[in-house]
């Protein structure tokens, strides 16, 4: 066999190994999508409502104590913890393809190559952190639950969450913020709106900053010691693209949304929410909003010329 005739061989083989595992790749990402729109139909099937067995009436012998009424599941949420008992919830974006089954374990590895089945996917699952308590009471959760997912090519997962990016040279993004302005995310017991407060492009290592400096936004479950509220505020509000006008203190309940952003390896990008209050309007008044000339943005000079 000549030479010419072997490179030609095997040229042929590398092209249909190639092929073969394009078309795997597709293959996987067809079926991920198929099972996503099972889910959504899954969960967008009618509600019933569960009523909580009511409790006896007082007698002089009942302790006076008065204990919170037990959490109900939500019926359309049922199906996926019977599926999955790492089921925490769904989130929804408005305006975006993220309409998702949200899981929960106790590591932050698991669901990133993983579906929500545990079969090994590329698009991993949206997971909030091991760290963070979302279905319990409202005063035992924590104060800033933190959700991932991958910003993926075929635009699942959180891949359409950059429809809010704005960035100093790209502002075109503002009129779909306007259009926009919250998400929901309803856990297992409950539904909930967010208020977006914050949206920005940020470092994720220290060498990436000339100071070496960075905004930790992941470890802000909670707020205290050198985490606190404060700190919290004063980093989101001098990053945001966007002053919202939405205002929010330390006794609100906050949900961040992060994925990787494509500006550097490793950049992310983030959108906040302030949970909607009791008895307050979900409603947001988006003519109070304005683009954040100031932001603090990556310095890209820096991270580009290293």
């Amino acid at each position: 066999m000549t030479s010419k005739k072997l490179v030609t061989i095997i040229a042929s083989v590398v092209l249909a190994v190639s092929v073969t595992t394009l078309a795997v790749y597709f293959i996987k990402q067809a079926l991920n999508r198929a099972e996503i729109e099972r889910q959504r139909e899954m969960h967008n099937e009618p509600l019933v409502i569960t009523e909580a067995t009511t409790a006896p009436p007082e007698t002089e012998t009942t302790v006076t104590e008065t204990e919170p009424p037990p959490l109900v599941m939500l019926s359309n949420i049922e199906s996926f913890v019977e599926e999955n008992p790492d089921t925490a919830g769904w989130i929804k974006v408005p305006g975006t393809n993220i309409d998702n089954v949200v899981v929960q374990t106790d590591n932050n590895d698991y669901y990133l190559d993983k579906d929500f089945y545990g079969n090994r996917n590329i698009a991993g699952q949206i997971y909030i952190d091991y760290r963070c308590v979302i279905n319990d009471y409202e005063d035992k959760q924590t104060d800033n639950v933190i959700v991932y997912g991958h910003n993926q090519a075929d635009l699942s997962m959180f891949g359409t969450l950059k429809k809010y990016k704005i960035k100093k040279e790209s502002t075109g993004n503002f009129d779909f913020y306007l259009q926009n302005p919250t998400f929901s995310f309803s856990s297992l017991y409950q539904d909930y709106t967010y208020k977006i407060i914050a949206l920005f492009v940020i470092e994720v290592e220290p060498y990436q900053t000339r100071d070496g400096v960075i905004f930790d936004y992941h470890n802000y479950v909670n707020f205290a010691g050198e985490r606190s509220f404060e700190k919290f505020k004063e980093n989101i509000m001098e990053r945001t693209a966007v002053n919202t006008g939405v205002d929010f203190n330390e006794d609100d309940k906050f949900m961040t949304l992060s994925t990787c952003s494509n500006e550097f390896e490793p950049s992310r990008f983030v959108v906040i929410g302030r949970r909607v209050r009791d008895g307050e309007s979900a409603e947001v008044d988006t003519s109070k909003a304005e683009i954040n000339m100031d932001m603090l943005e990556p310095d890209y000079s820096f991270i580009y010329g290293r």
